[in-house]
């Protein structure tokens, strides 16, 4: 079914797109998968604009701005910290603007993805929840992963405690998205109404209170 969406026959943007659809599902492996997509998808653009020869999509304020932000980044680790490592960070941070507008060029040319990667929005959400829970009640997670904290849950995250931080950073996301797709009906309203609070509860229970406070601030604005 996901062949059947592709307007744009070329490979790399069929590949990028599959890429940005997983995102979601990238991000709770670890930082190695999300990473390697976001530099994939900023490289395959690149790879598409050459063989197109078509550079236009670059020619805007958005990238202008990171562009020099991303030159300031690197002579302030060249003069003033004098670090390899900072200066690697610092290099490689051009990938992320050339992802946000390898991002819009897939969107603007096939709108049908957004609905693929809010049903993978949809998907992880609703793992992590029933995930999260299980653990909560019973010590371990489905996989039988244990509570690395007494009074915190992580879910496949392991010992790394950002379940919070990545279901309060998607949130907005996730629920701009609802708004679109659900029909304006009163069992979807319910349904939202329903997410939120079993969210805010996982949230919660992930023990990360600037995540908590995000996600209520979010909402707000929601």
């Amino acid at each position: 079914m996901i062949a059947n969406i592709f307007v744009d026959k070329s490979p790399f943007i069929k590949i990028s797109s599959i890429l940005f659809i997983l995102l979601p599902i990238s991000l709770i492996t670890g930082p190695f998968l999300s990473d390697l997509s976001v530099s994939l998808i900023g490289l395959f653009f690149i790879f598409f604009c050459t063989v197109k020869k078509n550079f236009s999509f670059f020619k805007n304020k958005f990238f202008y701005f990171f562009l020099i932000l991303w030159f300031y980044l690197v002579l302030n680790s060249l003069f003033n910290n004098i670090n390899i490592d900072s200066l690697k960070i610092s290099f490689f941070y051009l990938r992320f603007p050339i992802f946000v507008i390898a991002c819009i060029y897939i969107i603007e040319n096939n709108i049908k993805i957004v609905k693929f990667f809010y049903f993978s929005l949809v998907l992880c959400f609703s793992i992590l929840m029933l995930d999260g829970f299980f653990q909560k009640i019973f010590g371990y997670n489905l996989f039988g992963l244990k509570q690395f904290h007494q009074n915190r849950i992580s879910s496949f995250f392991g010992d790394e405690l950002v379940l919070g931080s990545y279901i309060s950073k998607l949130s907005p996301l996730f629920f701009g998205l609802s708004m679109i797709f659900c029909r304006d009906n009163i069992k979807n309203h319910l349904f939202l109404i329903v997410t939120f609070i079993l969210i805010n509860t996982l949230i919660f229970f992930s023990g990360e209170r600037s995540s908590f406070f995000l996600f209520n601030l979010a909402t707000v604005f929601v």
